[in-house]
């Protein structure tokens, strides 16, 4: 398999559209509809189907897109390391962090990081971790900083733990259950949480399952904290949210915590990679400002 076919496939399944393929890689509709078709000779299998309703994949297209994305991801990323050791700082990392951790840390592990590699190109995406999990399998991300339930994601990550952190229960100032003393009081209420589908179930359930409570019944699912936030500070809806954001938003938010007695599972926010994929060199100097800045934070705090 070459790159360009790679290339031309991956635009194809982004764009459901051969023209908007051939539009973003610079091609001819012809020439990117020949490169498809010699991958499908090389893999021995159809991967695109046209039809009078437009382009699909098929059954084989839809299995080997995230390998074919994952397959373009490591030929960068060998690219860069390659580059990296021959000319020294230059490259590019890509990011994902929890919205506190953007608010915390981050700040001070770029500066450090910045001042060490200036003419690195990182791009940031702030998001939950279901996202960052999918970004991380399909090779966007080269790293994320977010906050982890011990003991539940997959063998295939690997994680580099930071520091804990605990979780609060928010509602809006005025919540008729304002005044809850217990998780369980709170259970069947209508929440806000982290997650994306049914995925998100599965990620929040741990935190419920040791006061012997299952994820609330009633939830919305997102992939912005910020959303949450504003959603928490203006409706009926019950919120969780790790500790720095109990100080960093609640107020700006019109959000207070409830006292509950219960003491939920603390999360650990951590470094998470794929175990299969050896950091770049500059990916590396990334996460060991990140861990300055986590031991420097745990510090002052001391």
């Amino acid at each position: 398999m070459k790159p360009n076919q790679l290339l031309a496939f991956v635009a194809v399944a982004e764009q459901m559209s051969i023209r908007g393929a051939a539009r973003t890689l610079g091609l001819s509709q012809p020439a990117v509809t020949k490169i498809v078709r010699e991958l499908e000779r090389e893999v021995g299998a159809p991967l695109v189907e046209r039809s009078v309703k437009g382009v699909s994949l098929t059954p084989y297209g839809e299995a080997f897109a995230p390998r074919a994305r994952l397959l373009l991801a490591d030929m960068r990323r060998a690219r860069d390391e390659i580059a990296q050791i021959r000319d020294g700082a230059t490259g590019k990392v890509a990011v994902a962090v929890s919205t506190s951790v953007a608010l915390t840390i981050l700040p001070a592990a770029f500066k450090a990081y910045h001042a060490r590699l200036p003419a690195v190109d990182v791009h940031f995406s702030e998001a939950v971790l279901p996202w960052m999990l999918a970004r991380l399998r399909d090779g966007q991300l080269d790293l994320a900083v977010a906050h982890v339930i011990p003991g539940t994601l997959d063998a295939e990550f690997e994680t580099i733990d930071l520091f804990p952190v605990h979780l609060a229960v928010g509602v809006r100032d005025g919540h008729p259950l304002g005044g809850a003393k217990s998780l369980r009081e709170l259970h069947a209420a209508e929440w806000v949480l982290p997650g994306d589908g049914e995925l998100g179930r599965e990620v929040v359930a741990p935190l419920f399952s040791p006061i012997g409570l299952t994820a609330p019944p009633r939830v919305i699912l997102g992939a912005s904290v910020t959303v949450a936030l504003g959603l928490v500070g203006h409706m009926d809806l019950v919120g969780l949210f790790v500790e720095p954001l109990v100080e960093l938003a609640f107020r700006h938010h019109s959000i207070r915590r409830v006292a509950i007695r219960e003491q939920l599972p603390p999360l650990h926010v951590c470094v998470v990679k794929l175990r299969s994929h050896r950091l770049t060199p500059a990916a590396q100097h990334f996460v060991e400002c990140v861990q300055l800045a986590a031991r420097a934070k745990a510090a002052s705090q001391a």
